[in-house]
Parts: structure tokens; C-alpha cells; sequence
């Protein structure tokens, strides 16, 4: 006797086979009723040992497609399960289930069951002498199972495990998206946050209005009055160390006899006399920047120019200085 063993179950495959070939039977195993329908297009067993719950096709929905091919409608067919409930065996049998195997007691009901599939193989046997060599018979002339009717039927399973199936994908799907969504918006308005943050500490501080109001006070009310006052100062050095030379180059151009102290006195007159000027249109010059000063500080725009007429004013008060020192000094021979 052939027997065409199909499970899932690697474990359980062997397990059986190994209790199946005590009593001398051929095992050709199976993984999943796909397989099993491509071996028997190859070759027709004796019996079929079918486990219930497999994935892909189950063992019933393997049965009612072995039961509606003519070629393979009359091998007989052992459901094996791990459900012994009347219901459920009734059920197998209306299917077209030869009888159940328990896997719990598999061992103690295989010998009774073995038994009976010979004593039913022996009663069809004469009936059908052709059937006996099937491996006889050319590959072109076996009739194949029904591929059609194996594709509707699989159709029919996934329209109607699909919606089973694609329910809670969906909903986890729903799921993950109602709580994943809002942490992930967060995450990227932080980040964005972080990256302006980091951007404005980056970036040099913009003045404002005020840094420049006070950057014009200080210009106008210290820096620039200082600057004018060195100006001031170092022209008023030039100017005495210019009237000191020409008074120099005035004493040694005259004859000895004519720098008596009458002379001296008049050059050291006139010099102090140019000095007495210089010091006034310094203090005057002085003043009047500072009064410049205070109104650049409420016009700062419109007051450039009066600071550029000052400074024009201290060189020409400084050329008008070195002229009176000359004219005192051509003035006053002696």
C-alpha cells in the first residue's frame, strides 16, 4: 500500500511516517496540499493522509478538490487532526474524509485504521482492474487534475479569507499612522527649531536703531571733538616751531651791531603776540566744535558738512596765524 503523507509539519511528518512504516507501507511525503497536488499529477497513491490546518489551502478545502477531480474522487482519504469532537468528525465524513486520525492517539488507532483501508482497497480492486497500474500508463494519456476547478477554488478561499486577512493589516496600519504621524511633525518642527536656533547664534548680531544712535553720540561728542583738538595741537606746534625758525633765519641774516636789545624786544613781542593769537583761535576753534558737536548730535545726517567746514576753518585760521607771525616779523626790523 502507497500512502501520500501531507503536513506542514516537518516534525510531525516524520513522526507518523516512522509509525506508518512499522506496518510496511510506502510513504512519499508532502508539505502543504499545493505540493501534495503537484505529486499527484505524477502518480496516484493508494491512500491520502491530509492534515487539517495548513497554510495555503486547509485540509478540507484540499479534499473538496481531490473529491471533484474524477482521477483522484475515489482514493480514500485520512483526515489528521488534533480535534476529536463528534461535530467535527461528522463534518470530515460529509466532506468526503475516509476517517480521522487523532494525533494524540495515533499510535493505539493506526493498526484498526490500516486494517480497514486494505479491507476497502481489496473491495474496489476487481472493480477497477485498470486502475491497479497507474504508473503503467503513459504520462500524455493520465487524465490531470482538474486545474481549472483547482484555481476556482482557490479564488473562492481568497475572496474569502482576503477581507480576514486585510482587516487588522489595515487597522494596524490606521494605527500606527494616527499615533506615528503627530510624533513625527513634532520631531520635524523641532528640528527646524534647532536648526534656526543654530543659525542665529551662527549669524553676527544685526545692529539696531539705537546701537547706531549711540555709535553717532559717541563719534560726535568724543571721538571727533578729540581728533579736531590733536589736529589743533599739532598745528599750533608746527606754527611755533616755524616762527621760531623764522625768527632764527630774521637774527642771523642782520648784522651784530643791529641786534641790540631794542631789536629783541620787539621779535620776542611779536612772538608772543602770535603765540596770544594762535592761543585764542585755537580756544576759539575748540568752542566752536564743541557747540558743532552737541547740534551733530540731533542732526547728524545734515551736519557733515559743518564738520568738514570747521576743519577747512582751523587750516585756513592756522595759514592766517603763520601770516601775522610773518608780517610781525618783516613789520619790526628792528
Amino acid at each position: 500500500m502507497k500512502i501520500l503523507l501531507v503536513d506542514d509539519s516537518k516534525s510531525a511528518r516524520y513522526a507518523l511516517r516512522m509509525q506508518l512504516q512499522k506496518y510496511g507501507v510506502e510513504i512519499e511525503m508532502a508539505e502543504s496540499a499545493e505540493d501534495a497536488f503537484a505529486k499527484l499529477k505524477a502518480g496516484l497513491p493508494d491512500v491520502i493522509f491530509m492534515d487539517h490546518l495548513m497554510p495555503g489551502l486547509s485540509g478540507f478545502e484540499a479534499l473538496e478538490a481531490i473529491r471533484q477531480d474524477p482521477r483522484t474522487a475515489a482514493i480514500p482519504l485520512v483526515m489528521c487532526t488534533s480535534q476529536e469532537e463528534p461535530e467535527f468528525i461528522d463534518q470530515a465524513r460529509a466532506k468526503g474524509a475516509f476517517d480521522i486520525l487523532p494525533k494524540s492517539s495515533a499510535p493505539e488507532r493506526l493498526p484498526e485504521l490500516l486494517e480497514r483501508l486494505k479491507a476497502t482497497l481489496a473491495a474496489a480492486a476487481p472493480t477497477a482492474p485498470a486502475a491497479a497500474e497507474p504508473a503503467e500508463m503513459p504520462a500524455a494519456a493520465q487524465p490531470s487534475l482538474s486545474e481549472a476547478a483547482l484555481a476556482q477554488l482557490i479564488e473562492a478561499q481568497l475572496t474569502e479569507r482576503l477581507p480576514r486577512l486585510l482587516a487588522p493589516m489595515l487597522n494596524e496600519l490606521r494605527r500606527d499612522l494616527t499615533q506615528g504621524l503627530p510624533t513625527e511633525i513634532r520631531r520635524l518642527i523641532e528640528e527646524s527649531r534647532a536648526a534656526e536656533q543654530s543659525a542665529h547664534r551662527a549669524a553676527p548680531p544685526q545692529p539696531t536703531l539705537a546701537d547706531l544712535q549711540a555709535m553717532a553720540t559717541h563719534l560726535t561728542t568724543e571721538t571727533l571733538p578729540d581728533l579736531i583738538q590733536r589736529a589743533l595741537q599739532t598745528e599750533r606746534a608746527q606754527i611755533q616751531e616755524w616762527v621760531k625758525q623764522q625768527l632764527s633765519e630774521s637774527l642771523a641774516s642782520r648784522p651784530p651791531v643791529q641786534a641790540n636789545a631794542e631789536a629783541i624786544a620787539h621779535q620776542a613781542e611779536a612772538v608772543a603776540a602770535a603765540q596770544r593769537e594762535v592761543q585764542q583761535m585755537e580756544e576759539r576753534v575748540i568752542a566752536e566744535v564743541q557747540q558743532a558737536s552737541q547740534d551733530l548730535e540731533q542732526r547728524l545726517r545734515s551736519s557733515l558738512g559743518l564738520i568738514y567746514g570747521l576743519l577747512a576753518l582751523v587750516a585756513l585760521l592756522g595759514l592766517g596765524a603763520a601770516g601775522i607771525v610773518y608780517y610781525l616779523l618783516t613789520a619790526h626790523p628792528g
